[in-house]
Order: C-alpha cells, then structure tokens, then sequence
C-alpha cells in the first residue's frame, strides 16, 4: 500500500471529528431528499390525480433522483478543493516535504497518495447517502443502471477536481494562495462556463430546433455532461417542451442536451445521435486534465538536484608529502 496514502487515510478517517462530519453529512442530505420529495409529490398530485396514485410516486421518485444527483454533484465543487488545496502545501509549510522527498516513495506515488486519499474520503460520503437511491427505485423512477451512471460521473468529477486542487497545492506557496486557487478554479468549471454557454449562443444565432447546434462550452460543464450520461440516447426537442411530465431540477440540462441535437432524431435509437454525445468529450477532456495535473504535480515535488558546477570535488592527495 502507498505509505502516503496510508497515512492520509489515518489522519483522515480516524480524525477526531470525522464521524460527526460523516453524521451531518447524511442528516443534511437527507433533509434534502425529503424537500425534493416533498416538492416532487406535491406538485404532481394535481396533474397526475387522474392518472392514480402511483403515477405521482413515479414522478416524486424522479425529483428525488434529479435532485440528489445534483446536491451530490454541487458538493464536489465545494468540498473537494478544501479537502485537497492544503495536500502538498501544508506539507512544505511544515517543512515536511523533504522528508517524503528523501524517502523511496516516488514523485508519482506522492501524488498518487493524496489523490486517492481525498478521492477516497470523498466516495466514503458518497456511499454513506447510497442507500438514499432507494427511494426513487421503489418509486420505479429510475433503474440501477441511472444510479451507476451517476456514481461513475461523480467519480470522474471527483478525479479532476481533485488532481487540479492537487496541481495548484504543489504550485502555490502558501495556504491561502492554494485554497483561493483552487476554489477559483472550481467555480469556473462548474459555474463559469455557463457564461460560455451565454456567449457562444449568442454568437450563434441560427436556429438550433431542427438540425442542432455543437455547443463546445458544454464540454467542460459536470451538470451537462452527467444530464447527457443519465438521459443518454435521447428523443430530440420534439415535443420535449410540452412533455405531460413535470420538469425535473434536471430540466434546463436536458435542453441544453437536446439543444445539441436537434428535432430530428428517432426515438430512442441508440445510434440516433447527430453528434457524438457530450458526456464523451466531457470524459476525454477530464482524463487529458487529470494527466496533464498530475504530471506537473509529480514535477512540482520532485526532490531538487543540486546544480552541476557547485559540487565540491574532493582534492588530489600531494605526493611531495
């Protein structure tokens, strides 16, 4: 086992307040799961009063998915660069860096080490608020393969977010520098390509209902790549906007989705696709990301060598002597 990650998971998972995070972390989200319900459930009683009962539940199911899919994904941008920024920072700030330098533990498996740690840690409270899922599969809104999905783009989310925090940690030079860094970063991943979106449509004016338009802003956004992975194949703009279903919180995302594809399309074919489908190009760009970061981290913390013209070289002994 990496000795870096194993003693991360130490100071992480046996820390003196991890369980009371761990408890309030469920209690929070749970709260929220029986808002999304509640909201859900209320909302469809009136439309779905003819249909029965169960046709309600279905829906409420539905909220409760779309909702938590985002609150857990909204997390990731909030928690991971706190739990990651101060990784190699903190070490140089306590002058302990040259410890793991020296030892036989490569640059790499530094990096490695406080990847998975946070990773882990992360995936610790994610599993904690699983059985949460149960609801809207009891509900039959969802399947199981919606809830691999989502836990599979989490991850991927997790991994980038987690390898820039960790890039900018053995970057900066102070604690400050590198938990502002990389909150910065995360907001402008996660909230400030919206403000792409904005201008690229607005730099596109053609119409986009019937043969769709590549918005390459989406590429980059977490909210749109995991709507375009849960709903994937999809049926197009057709009818999409006076669907007899209630909008879900996952509603604007979906349009952005079938925004890229236009009217044209058949209905659930699997290959009924005009563009290759975004949550692909989000899962290249992600991966290229999380190499690129973590290369230049392993660079970043790479013990220094000494410059060739300042080694003393050891004198000849005087024969005269």
């Amino acid at each position: 086992m990496n000795p870096v990650l194993a003693r991360e998971a130490r100071q992480r998972f046996r820390g003196r307040w991890s369980w009371l995070v761990i408890t309030g972390w469920v209690i929070a989200v749970g709260l929220l799961t029986y808002l999304f319900y509640f909201v859900g459930r209320n909302i469809s009683i009136d439309i779905f009063s003819l249909r029965g009962p169960l046709s309600g539940l279905n829906q409420a199911g539905q909220w409760v998915f779309d909702g938590m899919s985002l609150v857990l994904l909204t997390a990731v941008a909030f928690m991971v660069p706190g739990l990651t920024a101060l990784s190699v920072v903190g070490e140089r700030q306590r002058q302990t860096l040259h410890l793991l330098q020296i030892t036989q533990v490569t640059p790499l498996g530094i990096v490695m080490g406080k990847l998975f740690s946070s990773v882990g840690y992360f995936l610790l409270l994610i599993l904690a608020v699983v059985p949460l899922l149960g609801i809207p599969l009891a509900f039959g809104a969802i399947g199981l393969v919606d809830v691999l999905v989502v836990m599979a783009m989490l991850v991927l989310v997790v991994a980038m977010l987690a390898s820039v925090s960790i890039w900018v940690s053995a970057l900066a030079k102070s604690n400050r520098a590198a938990v502002a860094l990389s909150y910065l970063l995360a907001v402008a991943i996660f909230f400030g390509s919206f403000v792409l979106m904005g201008v690229e449509a607005l730099v596109i004016r053609d119409d986009v209902e019937d043969d769709g338009r590549e918005l390459v802003s989406t590429w980059i956004n977490p909210y749109v790549a995991m709507a375009d992975a849960v709903y994937f194949p999809y049926d197009g703009l057709e009818g999409f906007f006076d669907t007899p279903e209630i909008p879900t919180p996952m509603f604007p995302f979906e349009a952005l989705v079938s925004l890229r594809q236009g009217d044209d399309l058949p209905d659930g074919g699997l290959l009924g696709f005009r563009r290759i489908p975004g949550w692909i190009a989000t899962t290249l760009i992600y991966g290229l990301v999380i190499a690129l970061c973590l290369w230049r981290a392993a660079r970043l913390v790479t013990a220094p060598r000494p410059l060739p013209g300042r080694r003393k070289r050891a004198r000849a002994p005087d024969a005269s002597r």
